[in-house]
């Protein structure tokens, strides 16, 4: 959103100053010095207190140091001075409502998002606004009941999608439509908890983690720990034959599988050492119905002193994204080339991130954040620019899939009380008048 603003500012102010006097500030901030940065900037805004942009530079350094009422006011003024842009205007107006959200002042914010709606068509401001308040798109529940219901993947055809669930006494695999109605059953144990299922490139066999039962309640770990001791392994299993495979052995420390495009290649974290590392497993030239575990190499693929995880395959299947912490920071999201190398920090930003994925036509990673004592589910761009919030409901958002069309994501939420899957239509937006009758009810 920032950037956006910029841009539409930036030429005015290179014709008024003839060069950029925001230099100084920038590298102040980006260097962390946020005092310099403010007591520069508020020289500026003195010397001219129409720069817009200067305000708006201020109104993020006091946010960022805890400033809260100076930050409003940099923002109320920036506003405005811009009443005939109304564009700029709504973009000011939603993120002087998240600094009010951000500090628990609902009735204020909500103010500032019904002026945005009132004064705005355009949909991007309008799913914008719904971010904030709302999910952005519309939602259907396709589980139901007491019983835990998570890790939901699509069906290589998009019409089903495997999940887990505790319906019984330990956790299954189970299939369903996509209007929630039950398939069938796959898999059938007592003794153990069948998880992450995700459809191979023959849609007759499913690969899950397979991982001793403890107890009757659902664990679900945003990022694994290189100190923890993990058992699970993973398992193929046929869903009509029911025939059971092992692939890696219980007490391997699989966690988070995921499957290429192709549903031939699987990447996975597990311990290497004291840490969590990531690895692939090639099945392309294995036959699912004969499967020889030690004729199928491991290859890893990081080798960091942080833990590495929830790794997930680029469309290309060149790339792959994961989620890290490094050096004591938060996670965050992390790119490198299928052989390791070429590593990229993403979204560099003081908030947890996990669980990325990439989008089918390669421009969308979604993921998993914790913010503001609330987790849901993120969007941005390839580059890691536009980060925006997705869902927005009472309790947590986790565990995102991609329909293969990109037209769906599933999702896992606990908003009402028990963890329950979602399917989210990227297509539906939440609309403006949708968004207006909500905002009236929260008077």
């Amino acid at each position: 959103m920032k950037r956006l603003l910029f841009s539409y500012l930036t030429l005015w102010f290179f014709v008024t100053f003839g060069c950029d006097p925001l230099q100084s500030p920038k590298e102040l901030i980006n260097s962390g010095k946020l005092q310099d940065a403010a007591v520069l900037l508020e020289k500026i805004v003195q010397a001219k207190p129409e720069n817009v942009e200067a305000r708006i530079l201020l109104g993020e350094t006091y946010d960022q140091s805890g400033q809260y009422n100076q930050s409003v006011n940099q923002f109320r003024e920036a506003i405005l001075i811009l009443p005939a842009q109304p564009k700029d205007q709504a973009i000011l107006r939603i993120r002087l409502a998240k600094l009010y959200l951000k500090n628990s002042d609902r009735r204020k914010a909500f103010s500032q998002l019904r002026l945005t709606l009132q004064s705005t068509s355009d949909q991007d401001i309008i799913s914008q606004v719904a971010g904030l308040v709302t999910d952005r798109y519309q939602i259907i529940q396709l589980t139901k009941g007491d019983s835990d219901n998570y890790s939901p993947n699509f069906s290589p055809d998009g019409k089903q999608i495997a999940f887990s669930s505790y319906r019984s006494d330990n956790s299954e695999v189970y299939i369903m439509d996509l209007d929630g109605r039950i398939r069938q059953r796959v898999t059938f144990t007592t003794d153990f908890n069948e998880s992450a299922p995700v459809f191979l490139h023959d849609n007759k066999y499913i690969l899950y983690i397979r991982e001793p039962k403890t107890s009757r309640q659902i664990t679900i770990t945003l990022q694994g720990s290189g100190s923890s001791r993990i058992y699970a392994g993973l398992n193929i299993s046929h869903i009509f034959s029911k025939k059971v495979q092992e692939l890696l052995p219980i007490g391997h420390g699989v966690r988070a599988p995921s499957v290429s495009p192709d549903r031939k290649r699987i990447l996975y974290e597990t311990k290497s050492g004291n840490n969590l590392e990531l690895y692939e497993i090639d099945l392309t030239n294995v036959d699912l119905d004969n499967i020889s575990p030690k004729t199928i190499p491991a290859r890893q693929i990081t080798k960091n002193a942080a833990d590495d995880g929830n790794p997930a395959f680029y469309p290309d299947q060149k790339k792959i994204v994961f989620s890290s912490s490094r050096q004591e920071q938060p996670h965050q999201i992390y790119t490198t080339d299928i052989n390791g190398a070429n590593e990229t920090h993403l979204n560099s930003n003081p908030y947890d991130c996990y669980s990325p994925i990439v989008s089918p036509d390669g421009k969308q990673i979604v993921f998993v954040s914790a913010r503001h004592g609330d987790i849901e589910i993120f969007s941005m761009n390839v580059d890691g620019t536009n980060d925006h919030q997705v869902t927005n409901g009472i309790g947590a958002s986790i565990q995102p899939a991609f329909s293969p069309d990109g037209s769906k994501i599933a999702f896992v939420s606990d908003r009402s009380d028990s963890f329950q899957v979602y399917l989210m239509h990227l297509d539906q937006p939440i609309g403006k008048l949708e968004l207006l009758q909500y905002l009236a009810s929260q008077q």
